[in-house]
């Protein structure tokens, strides 16, 4: 496979548990095959607490805005057109999606962005609902 952004080809590595990723050695940006993105949300191999210590909202923002002006890409598996959409509608990370294979193309840092993400909305969700069985007990 090709890289999407620079056409170089993409390697084939293992980053969490048995999830194989097909990274660009020249971008790092990452191909995600349909479900590998969900397995990494999943996995809790990489610990990023430190990290959300220092998360800054107006980088995220203007990270945000920046994607927005991106060229337009296809996708690295069918050629189809891979549509830049926002992960959960909340996230501020903008991920292309291939409409018709199902896979996602994350240019580079935005994996590590995601974790940082993925783990922050797990701390919430655990809060929550500790905080609500507290209430209920």
């Amino acid at each position: 496979m090709l890289c999407p952004r620079d056409r170089a080809v993409l390697s084939t590595e293992r980053y969490e548990g048995e999830v194989l990723v097909d990274r660009c050695p020249s971008c790092d940006g990452v191909w995600l095959q349909r479900g590998e993105l969900e397995a990494i949300e999943e996995s809790l191999e990489r610990d990023y607490s430190a990290d959300l210590r220092g998360i800054d909202v107006v980088a995220l923002a203007y990270e945000r805005a920046r994607q927005t002006v991106r060229p337009d890409i296809s996708c690295p598996n069918c050629e189809s057109a891979l549509h830049p959409e926002e992960y959960a509608y909340c996230s501020q990370i903008l991920v292309d999606r291939c409409g018709k294979c199902g896979g996602v193309w994350l240019d580079s840092g935005e994996l590590k962005a995601l974790e940082r993400f993925f783990e922050r909305a797990t701390g919430i969700r655990k809060g929550f609902f500790a905080g609500l069985l507290q209430r209920i007990r």
